[in-house]
């Protein structure tokens, strides 16, 4: 352990304690396994995984995942591909290799005509032709939203065809989607900056799950329930942790910090003294996106069993039920995708004026079929979750691969480190990406052995 070959003026704890039991801190974990520094992982929640939360019990035998579902750019260089190939498959219906069809449809539940859709994909192409061209322009000094750079050009090439405008407002839903948050929100300047490249791999025995074996195979110290509410580093020989279910502090000689951006921006830890101003802008300028998922399971498969998706363009507001996943029998699941504005309006309701919504919905779309009841459902509310208070960072308007860097930059003099899917720094490689659970892990590693160096060389 490095302090032994310290003079100490008091006991210290831990070497080392990590904030967060999710990908980041359980990477971060891992790497310190592999040193003999002494550390500990502290979870506010019940469980491990963080935003990678699998329900099993709601569903009886269908684990559903209110969180991450995929792991992003699958393949050999992704940290969590070996874990995956050994951990996460389960002897059952496996999203991925069972193929089906996507049906999709206009509002009414009809197909989108064909001239409609090649006359879309040449609107398409024209407002990301524009996009393109404002984010490759070194010129523009100043940042817009996404909405504002291709708005006119959007006015200009729809025309009195309806179903051509639900059909490019669907696309546009898809970059909502994608990031979590309306367009009017997301950077031009960092169109498809960042996203994760190649494939993805739904993770069928949950993704919330897969972290949980990943922790038992490491037999990693994880206290769990346990809530940092102030950090202390105004002593240069230690850093002093507060929690809510302790009148003593803990005390360490670094920290790696992985609670979400949500947090962050909220305050919910105290620092003392407080973080630098750079940080403080860094937190409050990157986007941070919300996505829900209504999870409603049915006496029978009334959509069709070969059916795997269900892709919608809607009348009433663009992205409205957009996208939902299919899991067919003995499942019978829907999962509806629901993010941004309609996503925080939906958390204002109930569940039945949730389910009301749903049902409806269903029934409009479905309009020859017969839909049952339902016999169970979830709902995530990942806004109002306090220990989150949304679900993934994206870039804001004037936000940039530097905001990242700088969310990552450690504090107090090198002693604090950051980690998480919104501090992921650009590497210089083609497969960086960010706001992703193997980047949050990939960031974990990074801090970890920051430190493993920083210990060694002092």
């Amino acid at each position: 352990m490095f302090l032994k070959n310290c003079l100490k003026v008091m006991t210290m704890d831990f070497d080392v304690v990590i904030v967060g039991a999710g990908a980041a801190g359980i990477a971060a974990a891992i790497e310190l396994q592999k040193t003999n520094l002494s550390f500990v992982v502290l979870e506010a929640r019940n469980y491990i995984g963080g935003r990678a939360f699998t329900d099993r019990e709601t569903f009886i035998s269908t684990p559903v995942d209110l969180g991450a579902s995929w792991i992003h750019s699958f393949g050999s260089r992704n940290p969590l591909y070996d874990y995956y190939q050994r951990l996460g498959k389960d002897d059952q219906f496996d999203y991925d290799d069972e193929g089906g069809d996507a049906l999709i449809i206009d509002y009414n539940g009809r197909p989108l005509l064909p001239h409609a859709r090649q006359r879309a994909k040449l609107v398409l192409s024209r407002l990301y032709d524009r996009l393109d061209e404002f984010a490759g322009n070194n010129c523009n000094s100043d940042d817009q939203s996404i909405e504002q750079v291709i708005q006119t050009v959007y006015e200009q090439l729809i025309e009195s065809d309806e179903q051509v405008k639900r059909i490019v407002d669907l696309s546009r839903s898809g970059m909502e989607q994608y990031e979590g948050s309306n367009l009017n929100n997301l950077s031009a300047k960092c169109w498809e900056t960042g996203g994760a490249p190649g494939g993805d791999r739904w993770v069928s025995c949950g993704y919330g799950t897969l972290l949980q074996r990943i922790c038992k195979e490491h037999n990693i110290p994880i206290r769990l329930n346990t809530l940092v509410t102030h950090i202390d580093t105004s002593d240069t020989t230690r850093i002093a942790i507060t929690t809510s279910d302790s009148s003593s502090a803990l005390l360490c000689h670094r920290i790696i910090i992985t609670i979400p951006l949500g947090c962050l921006k909220r305050n919910t830890i105290i620092f003392e003294p407080p973080l630098p101003e750079w940080k403080r802008e860094a937190i409050d300028l990157m986007g941070y996106g919300l996505m829900n998922k209504l999870v409603v399971q049915f006496p029978d498969c009334f959509w069709g069993s070969s059916t795997r998706t269900i892709i919608h363009a809607c009348t009433v507001r663009r992205g409205r039920f957009r996208f939902t996943i299919c899991l067919p029998p003995p499942s019978n699941i829907l999962i509806f995708f629901v993010t941004g504005t309609f996503a925080k309006e939906l958390e204002t309701l109930t569940d039945n004026e949730i389910l009301l919504e749903i049902m409806t919905f269903l029934q409009n779309i479905f309009p020859k079929r017969t839909v049952p009841n339902p016999i169970r459902y979830k709902f995530s509310r990942w806004s109002q979750d306090p220990l989150a208070y949304g679900s993934y960072s994206n870039f804001a308007v004037h936000s940039n691969p530097q905001t990242i860097a700088d969310l990552a930059k450690e504090t107090a003099d090198g002693r604090v480190h950051w980690a998480g899917e919104h501090a992921n720094s650009n590497d210089g490689s083609e497969n960086w990406c960010y706001a992703c659970v193997h980047t949050a892990f990939t960031s974990g590693q990074r801090a970890a052995k920051a430190i493993q160096n920083q210990l060694n060389n002092s």
